[in-house]
């Protein structure tokens, strides 16, 4: 029977990257749309996903800890710089999951068990990671270079993918026998592969040797190369049909293209010499709106069609990501920056009507534009269930120490009530100068908001506007009346030079309140 779906409920995380105190993301099971200005920490918290499940896939349980690891010295730690152990603000680097159903997804330098987690290990198989850097490496390739995707794959593709499953022998680092494994891990294999076959015989002036033909490793090592080479090829197969008609019905570009597996190097195997076989995969256009067998596939591709082969590819290995698995997730950390405006819609309309329903999606951007554009889009097809935050970078008093400031975004005007009741009132005046912008072109016309020779109206002039067109609609004249008084001072910025005085705070409170009374009164959603 399918294993029920459960969602992410809490996102914990405490000293990882730039986290440093316990940080807690409610989700309650929905999908979350983040955006964290640059240096908030919101590439932090992808790489705290990312870490967390590939330590799932991780048997060395040293490898695990290394990243949690309190030892200053340690190079391959990945705890808070600002944390020192034996301090009063030290916590354990740990990072956490909770399901919907209860589920504990977990992992620290105490607690490595994630490796024994099968919640944990089918995650990783059926959760897709994308950035824009994986994206961008599709375009670094110069014009006297053939389009060589293997190492794309190696290192993005086939950690995540399940190929027939082998046995092979697995060499210990305590210096005792070789014991062996059976993998389905794609990654895995194909490392095994690299590695070669144990020498287990010895020649005759005492040298050890690899395994001859016609002995059984020799032969079991041949089988793994053609299995993998065989289930790489039905990979290949795989996206090369299920990606077109992504690129052609989706993102309306008349082109085919084609991933095509062949041998760089053969294998070199002797008793006492060993080469691994060296694989490239390269991509082909059989047809280039109407031109057959073009020959430089990047001489005609530009970035923008470039980018929309390589989510093609994604889209299409979603499709085969393992369907059988309690969390699926698609973590998008600004995966979209490098795509022109047409590639947005396109991508945007099909993460939001095709993998949403069957993914918990996690959408990441520093672009606030971005991010508007994707919360309209949500709002436009009514999709309620998404949980949105805004990560912000902030500063201990007194201290040289940074952390992430997580609010919960419910609303400008909210978040402008947030960041005031945490004394960060720069911000809070910010935020709510956004929502009165928002409030002037929802509420007054494109004409309206332009002056007598077409030009733009500034903010001031537009509320000016706005309570003239209120007061003749027969609007509150007492709360027109405080808009109009708190239009220059709370939303000139000029005027924040006193900003930490007292009475700019009270007139940010009062400010707050009567947004909150004019979106109730308008019915505008601020």
């Amino acid at each position: 029977m399918p294993v029920p779906r459960s969602n992410i409920k809490t996102i914990t995380i405490q000293n990882f990257k730039f986290f440093s105190k316990p940080e807690e993301l409610k989700l309650d099971s929905n999908h979350l749309l983040l955006y964290g200005e640059n240096g908030s920490g919101k590439s932090s918290l992808y790489w705290a996903l990312y870490t967390l499940l590939e330590c799932a896939n991780k048997q060395d349980e040293n490898e695990i800890k290394k990243y949690f690891n309190p030892d200053l010295t340690n190079p391959q730690k990945l705890t808070n710089i600002f944390l020192v152990p034996g301090n009063a603000d030290w916590v354990n680097s740990e990072i956490k999951l909770e399901l919907q159903d209860g589920t504990i997804i977990k992992v620290s330098f105490a607690d490595t068990a994630v490796n024994t987690n099968d919640d944990a290990r089918n995650a990783n198989y059926a959760t897709e990671f994308l950035n824009y850097k994986m994206l961008f490496r599709l375009h670094n390739f110069a014009h006297s270079d053939n389009i060589d995707l293997f190492p794309y794959f190696e290192r993005e593709i086939l950690p995540y993918v399940k190929f027939a499953p082998v046995k092979y022998w697995l060499k210990k680092t305590d210096g005792t026998p070789d014991t062996e494994k059976e993998t389905e891990n794609a990654k895995e294999i194909w490392d095994f592969v690299k590695k070669g076959p144990p020498k287990t015989g010895v020649t005759v002036s005492g040298k050890k040797r690899y395994p001859l033909r016609k002995e059984v490793e020799s032969r079991t090592y041949f089988n793994i190369i053609y299995s993998f080479w065989r289930e790489l090829n039905q990979l290949l197969t795989y996206i090369n049909t299920e990606a077109n008609p992504i690129l052609r019905d989706e993102f309306k570009y008349l082109l085919t293209f084609k991933l095509d597996l062949f041998t760089q190097q053969g294998l070199k195997l002797t008793s006492l010499q060993f080469h691994h076989p060296q694989y490239g995969i390269k991509l082909e256009l059989p047809d280039f709106i109407g031109q057959p067998g073009v020959a430089k596939a990047h001489s005609f591709l530009n970035e923008a069609r470039l980018s929309a082969i390589g989510l093609a590819i994604r889209f299409a290995i979603l499709k085969k990501r393992l369907q059988d698995s309690k969390l699926k997730m698609a973590i998008l950390d600004d995966f979209m920056i490098s795509l022109d405006m047409k590639n947005r819609e396109v991508a945007l309309d099909y993460i939001l009507d095709k993998i949403a329903p069957n993914y918990q999606l996690l959408v990441l951007t520093h672009d606030k534009f971005l991010y508007e554009m994707i919360n309209d889009k949500i709002q436009k097809k009514g999709q309620a269930n998404w949980t949105r935050y805004q990560m912000f970078e902030s500063k201990s008093n007194g201290q040289v120490k940074l952390f992430p400031e997580l609010i919960k975004d419910e609303g400008m005007v909210n978040k402008a009530d947030e960041l005031f009741r945490s004394h960060y009132l720069a911000p809070s005046a910010n935020m709510l100068r956004h929502a009165v912008e928002k409030f002037c072109k929802a509420y007054l016309t494109k004409r309206e908001r332009l002056a007598k020779d077409f030009s733009a109206l500034d903010l001031v002039s537009q509320i000016m506007k706005a309570i003239e067109k209120g007061t003749a609609a027969g609007m509150d004249v007492n709360l027109l009346q405080k808009l109009r008084e708190f239009k220059e001072r709370i939303l000139d910025p000029q005027s924040h030079y006193d900003i930490e005085t007292p009475q700019f705070s009270d007139e940010l409170e009062r400010a707050i309140i009567t947004m909150r009374e004019l979106s109730v009164a308008t019915g505008i959603q601020l």
